[in-house]
């Protein structure tokens, strides 16, 4: 049983809200499930009202449906796990939120630069990041990024470039690579496993009140352990899923110590299963509808009360036997031989 002492990460999703559209999305392909959700400074620093819940744990503001730069407390949110001693990571598309904004930021990078790093999420340069990065516009982007250069300093390491390359941008990869060293960011590369299942159709720019389309295809950049997933996929159709490949599954909540908070406050085991709840893939919220409807709010619950809960105390494990009345076959395909379906991240020299 985890307590709050040994959770080592925690994922926050503090707004379900984006200025972007990217076909691949969840809030994009299910826009009408979409309610805007967001929570508080004061949200979070009750659900996270002192040290031993906060200092040396890893907070990644993140998250499935929203981008936490367009939160208007985000910088305050940051500020606020920093100053308790937590390391914070920020992943976002970077094309939103005011300079302000982001130079404070550098500030509180080249503060806690130790306990610092950010990803932005540019997938391609100046002609091409919009195509997937539906709605960004490169003129913001490129100001919020020179305004958190102008004050982090020498610390421009702490943050990273992150490229999903597609057919349609790798041209621009050499180019975004020689920008991001221009910076002093560190590069690399990401491939997803949902880009080598799906084409995605982005919608861009309007001619004559009709939105262009353009199909994003990663070709030969598609996920190295495609395979593998396929095969777990077979395995799972034909009901063949057996003790050894559970035995392969690496749990983020089980063996990393992690949580995941969405913007509603509730605590998930990771983004996947709340991702899954978002879309109720698999009937999940029928599989979980004999608890309360409160049983993993953090507005009316501590975390270490959710984490009392039967489902983190035993279920969710014993759960990935597909013979149990919860299994989600999303805990075998995103975590099963140790994790070959998730996103491959890999720095560029």
């Amino acid at each position: 049983m985890l307590d709050i002492n040994n959770v080592k990460k925690i994922e926050l999703e503090i707004t379900s809200d984006c200025n972007a559209a990217c076909p691949g999305c969840a809030r994009t392909l299910h826009s009408d499930l979409l309610k805007i959700n967001s929570f508080s400074l004061q949200d979070l620093q009750r659900i996270f009202p002192t040290t031993n819940h906060i200092a040396d744990k890893e907070f990644k503001f993140c998250g499935v449906l929203g981008d936490p730069a367009i939160h208007p407390q985000f910088a305050d949110m940051l500020e606020y796990v920093l100053q308790h001693g937590a390391k914070a990571n920020i992943s976002t598309n970077g094309a939103v939120g005011t300079a302000d904004m982001w130079r404070r930021i550098g500030k509180l990078a080249k503060q806690y630069h130790q306990k610092f790093s950010i990803q932005w999420c540019i997938d391609g340069h100046k002609e091409t990041n919009h195509i997937y990065r539906v709605n960004t516009k490169w003129s913001v982007l490129e100001r919020n990024i020179n305004a958190f250069c102008e004050t982090v300093g020498e610390y421009t390491y702490r943050a990273q470039w992150v490229f999903i390359v597609f057919d349609h941008n790798e041209y621009e990869l050499d180019i975004a690579k020689q920008h991001a060293k221009r910076l002093g960011f560190k590069f690399a590369t990401r491939t997803g496993m949902r880009n080598s299942y799906h084409q995605w159709i982005s919608h861009i720019g309007k001619k004559n009140n009709k939105q262009k389309k353009v199909i994003t295809t990663t070709g030969k950049n598609e996920h190295k352990r495609k395979d593998e997933v396929f095969k777990l996929d077979k395995l799972i159709a034909n009901n063949e899923i057996d003790d050894n490949i559970i035995k392969t599954i690496s749990c983020k909540y089980v063996h990393e110590g992690e949580i995941f908070i969405n913007a509603q406050q509730q605590m998930w085991p990771c983004c996947f299963l709340w991702d899954s709840a978002f879309k109720n893939k698999e009937n999940i919220l029928e599989k979980l509808s004999d608890y309360p409807d409160s049983w993993n709010s953090l507005k009316t619950h501590s975390i270490e009360e959710v984490m009392q809960h039967p489902y983190y105390m035993n279920v969710l494990e014993e759960s990935w036997n597909p013979k149990h009345n919860k299994h989600i076959d999303r805990c075998i395909r995103t975590c099963a031989y140790n994790k070959a379906y998730q996103n491959e991240i890999v720095e560029q020299k």
